[in-house]
């Protein structure tokens, strides 16, 4: 009876946490595997978790025939549990909820609810006062939204947590006060299996990505350029997309990789290759290195929280196919280069723990509650 008591008022007082996603969960992205790392967490240390996706973006005007759209996709997903992420093993005990629009929802009693997008946080800011709101920054999000409106939800009253030093410089020059909390990774996920200087050289992976930010365009000419002077280098792609039509001969293609396989694929190679012109911080890079990989890669500053030129990996300006190229080569053609890279690179990498970030991001969310 006693026993049952203190259960019971474990249960009153156990903290309720909600994630506010901008959109469904079907496709695997960098960001929502941040947040969906966080939430397992939380909920295995007893939280009472949910995570809220959205049926609709925010105040968009739309056409009649999208609205029914719109609906019919809401009725379906309703149904089917459509909406939810099946790359992802997400605890059992987080509550996964489907709503028409954010604008439309909010919780109905005292919680923290966590924004995890721009357009998250512009839904947060109308909910009663009474929550406690967070702003999970991942990356400078004016794809949808203009530099004004992403600058302006910086202002938002609620704490403000950022993973990169180059986004907190942003928010503390709107005047506002960010806590940094970088990524973390978790090892046992991936890591280096196969021996850095038995690998193949001429062996190189990369994330494949429509988004044209990503740079893939860039990757496609830097690969030609590689070739011309080695054509027996190997290309891996990996990717959450189908296979381009038009992929070269020389690369092999691999969609949805699971995270064994996918580590694996990065043992196979000795160097990955990041061409994005922009990135919140950049993952791939991260779980490249602890699998060993000598990283090229673009200079921008989200890979530059972890790519250090000439130490943990070979940076070149953003869209410069030739300048990229150039350092493949040169880690091609100089092993005792490669390989001091790709250790580096793995020894630095293990200072990004997710149960340090984790911890740090559960003192701040949990505190006062």
């Amino acid at each position: 009876m006693e026993a049952k008591l203190v259960s019971y008022l474990f249960l009153q007082k156990m903290q309720k946490i909600v994630f506010l996603m901008p959109h469904d969960g079907i496709v695997s992205s960098g960001g929502y595997k941040v947040v969906y790392e966080y939430a397992n967490r939380f909920a295995k240390d007893g939280y009472s978790v949910t995570i809220v996706y959205p049926n609709t973006k925010r105040k968009r005007q739309l056409s009649l025939k999208k609205k029914l759209r719109d609906f019919a996709r809401y009725i379906v997903r309703s149904i089917n549990k459509g909406y939810r992420s099946k790359w992802f093993n997400l605890d059992k005990r987080i509550r996964l909820k489907w709503v028409w629009s954010l604008d439309s929802w909010h919780p109905c009693e005292k919680c923290s609810v966590v924004a995890t997008a721009v357009e998250t946080a512009y839904s947060l800011k109308d909910y009663p006062s009474y929550l406690q709101k967070f702003y999970f920054i991942q990356d400078f999000e004016n794809w949808f939204y203009s530099n004004q409106q992403v600058l302006e939800s910086y202002h938002f009253p609620m704490k403000k947590i950022v993973i990169a030093k180059w986004l907190q410089q942003i928010v503390e020059s709107c005047g506002e006060y960010a806590v940094l909390i970088p990524n973390g990774f978790d090892f046992r996920a991936f890591s280096c299996l196969q021996p850095i200087e038995q690998r193949d050289k001429y062996s190189i992976i990369c994330m494949y990505h429509v988004d044209k930010r990503k740079g893939i365009d860039v990757a496609f000419n830097t690969f030609g350029r590689v070739m011309s002077k080695y054509p027996q280098t190997r290309i891996i792609l990996f990717s959450v997309y189908d296979r381009p039509k038009d992929l070269p001969e020389y690369c092999d293609f691999f969609k949805q990789p699971g995270i064994r396989f996918l580590n694996q694929l990065y043992n196979q190679a000795a160097i990955y290759v990041g061409p994005s012109h922009i990135e919140g911080w950049g993952l791939t890079v991260g779980e490249a290195m602890q699998c060993g990989c000598a990283v090229a890669c673009t200079d921008n500053k989200g890979y530059l929280e972890m790519a250090q030129n000439g130490v943990t990996a070979l940076t070149s300006p953003v869209g410069d196919a030739a300048a990229l190229a150039e350092n493949i080569i040169h880690l091609i053609e100089n092993d005792g280069l490669r390989i001091r890279i790709a250790k580096n690179g793995e020894s630095f990498i293990h200072n990004f723990d997710i149960d340090e970030s984790y911890n740090s991001f559960k003192s701040i969310i949990t505190k006062g509650s």
